[in-house]
């Protein structure tokens, strides 16, 4: 069956099913694939790029693939964004590991980059560009519902910068899988996406709906 087109087993969502069990789950769904089968999976991914308009962009907030988490191969989707929108430019975050909060640095040529203690390879310095210039942000994640709500690993970091942003930035993620049902737990603090990526189909969300849950 090609990519795209196979059919997703979802974790079945219900009062029982905390955030804890589901993050547990779906990093082991992640472990599960093997290293073609994710980079195959990320290729689709790249490829339903196409079907959002990025054009009027300048600033995109991207994030530099964690090994160790199995995450989507983000790096395949800049090398397609910097050929198919030539003036984008690309910010990675670098991470303060004490206050749980990111600073967004210009992703250069001549970028150094280095692995932090969590794994995460960041920018060592560089021009620092503030939230509100941040025209989109890739946003990892682990599942998300069919709402827009997303589960990532439970520091915050994104929900920090997320507020940090001007109102209109497109806040958009990528999953392997396709969404759960409406999550239980939703917290005040939840910033939901607008849109998210899977190998299957680009999924859109209405601007501020209401959350379900706290």
């Amino acid at each position: 069956m090609p990519w795209g087109h196979e059919r997703f087993v979802t974790f079945p969502t219900s009062k029982n099913v905390n955030k804890a069990e589901l993050r547990k789950h779906y990093l082991q769904k992640r472990k599960d694939l093997s290293p073609n089968k994710r980079e195959a999976l990320s290729g689709e991914i790249v490829y339903r790029f196409n079907e959002i308009s990025l054009g009027h962009l300048k600033f995109i907030h991207i994030f530099y693939p964690i090994t160790g988490k199995k995450e989507f191969n983000s790096l395949l989707l800049k090398k397609r964004l910097e050929r198919d929108y030539p003036h984008l430019q690309f910010l990675l975050p670098k991470a303060n590991l004490v206050e749980h909060t990111l600073l967004h640095i210009l992703w250069e040529k001549d970028t150094p980059l280095a692995m932090n203690q969590w794994g995460i390879t960041e920018p060592e310095n560089g021009t620092e560009i503030s939230a509100k210039m941040i025209d989109a942000v890739l946003v990892p994640l682990l599942t998300f519902d069919t709402t827009g709500n997303r589960l990532g690993y439970g520091k915050g970091f994104y929900d920090r910068f997320l507020a940090e942003c001007r109102i209109d930035v497109l806040k958009i993620g990528v999953s392997y899988f396709e969404p759960e049902q409406a999550f239980e737990e939703v917290d005040q603090y939840d910033i939901p996406l607008d849109i998210c990526v899977t190998p299957a189909k680009v999924w859109y969300f209405e601007k501020g709906h209401k959350k379900s849950g706290l």
